[in-house]
């Protein structure tokens, strides 16, 4: 348990300053600073890859089945709606604030997801942990070695915004301390224990570090390789749930629309949601039921947030919020049911299996070009290299060598990398659709 002594504050919790760049000057720009994220993000390159991002099922099949893009959308709206709820009961009331630092941390939370879904991120780090690849991170230090087998999206996420994006190493998209905090849902390294994920690579530590100085983020002890943790930003509760709720309920009515989940079972388990049986029984649309369970979820969130802020600000870990909310036990039987019907369907395994298949095919080209000595590469890997704008002069690390590698991948499609790895394959040629 935290150390009540201890504390958290608002005023610093919702910094303004950017990162890389400490505070801004007054202006009289219409939006307030985190509004500003929330545009940056929604304009930016990688916000616009998640159309062609796997959220759960494959997207061709039908129009309405949501994509990482629209997935995100609908995090960044039920967060914005938990944060003006929970500030709305504040002294002074600061429902505008954190309604706009929550949906800016919801809208950024997936943009280090590399394709084909969470599946991605599991084929990229099984392929480093691959005994066959281990003399290839021979050179790394064992904290390097744990970011690449232990491969995390939420790490990429970070690492999109504050070092790849826009301005590049000056700060990325120079994004709000209070929203890269809110946006952690793991605030540590590969290394630590404190959480079960973690939220920065080694070579975004000192990053981290100056947002989380920024906040005040209570530290929570170094490892034994000296990375430092920290505890979550009350607000990354918020996120967190919004992304659970999103994830639950949205992935849920996909299933519906598939015709994996039949229509009196989702409409009895929305009507469970909402608290009212009887309304399984109505001629409500399913889109419908699921709108006002929705709405039932954000309000029993805010009143846990409520509940909790003081332990919150205190640094102590609560768990999820929407674990303890009266909605809990059918949100439970809502994920059963969509774990045994949806997540393990053909079409979803079957999208999982390809990513494996074409992220390591890839894998296997790029790795090794990377890491071999300039005077060393074979021609077939200078022009691998020259082509996707992998081969440079700047002096680089094994280690820094292979997250340029995961920050291309991260980067393509769905399509554009099964595209790549036939190309590379030879089984189809750049211009020539269908050969092969």
């Amino acid at each position: 348990m935290a150390d009540t002594s201890e504390r958290m504050t608002w005023d610093r919790l919702l910094s303004s300053a950017r990162l890389r760049h400490g505070a801004v000057t007054p202006s009289s720009e219409p939006r307030n600073e985190f509004e500003r994220d929330y545009d940056r993000i929604l304009f930016s390159e990688p916000f616009r890859r998640l159309m062609d991002k796997t959220q759960v099922f494959p997207m061709p099949e039908n129009d309405h089945v949501h994509n990482r893009l629209i997935h995100s959308l609908e995090v960044a709206s039920v967060g914005r709606s938990m944060g003006r709820l929970v500030g709305r009961e504040m002294q002074p009331d600061r429902s505008g604030v954190l309604g706009d630092v929550v949906a800016s941390a919801c809208l950024m939370h997936d943009l280090g997801n590399p394709p084909f879904g969470h599946a991605g991120e599991d084929a990229i780090a099984s392929w480093f942990a691959q005994d066959a690849h281990a003399e290839l991170l021979a050179d790394l230090s064992p904290a390097e070695r744990r970011d690449l087998i232990e491969f995390e999206g939420n790490a990429q996420s970070f690492r999109t915004v504050a070092r790849l994006s826009m301005y590049g190493e000056d700060g990325g998209m120079r994004l709000t301390h209070a929203v890269l905090a809110a946006a952690a849902k793991y605030p540590c390294s590969s290394t630590s224990t404190a959480h079960k994920k973690f939220n920065f690579f080694v070579n975004d530590a000192p990053l981290f570090a100056e947002l989380a100085e920024g906040v005040g983020l209570l530290p929570r002890g170094r490892d034994e390789f000296g990375a430092e943790a920290w505890a979550r930003h009350p607000l990354a509760y918020l996120v967190e749930a919004a992304d659970d709720v999103c994830y639950h309920v949205m992935d849920f009515e996909d299933g519906t629309i598939l015709g994996l989940i039949d229509e009196g079972t989702a409409r009895a388990q929305l009507a469970a949601l909402v608290g009212k049986p009887e309304l399984g029984g109505s001629r409500r649309s399913i889109s419908s039921l699921r709108a006002i369970a929705i709405n039932v979820v954000v309000k029993q969130v805010a009143e846990a947030f409520c509940t909790h802020e003081q332990a919150l600000l205190a640094g102590e870990a609560i768990g999820p919020l929407i674990a303890g909310i009266p909605a809990a036990p059918a949100l439970d039987a809502i994920r059963e049911l969509s774990v045994a019907r949806c997540y393990r369907a053909e079409q979803v395994l079957r999208v999982e299996l390809a990513g494996y298949e074409v992220l390591g095919g890839l894998l296997d080209f790029l790795v090794p070009a990377v890491l071999a000595a300039p005077e060393a590469r074979s021609k077939r890997q200078h022009k691998l290299l020259g082509l996707l704008g992998l081969e440079d002069e700047v002096e680089r690390s094994p280690y820094q060598r292979l997250l340029q590698v995961t920050d291309f991948l991260v980067a393509l499609t769905d399509r554009s990398a099964v595209r790549l790895f036939r190309e590379l394959r030879g089984t189809e040629l750049a211009g020539a659709r269908g050969v092969g």
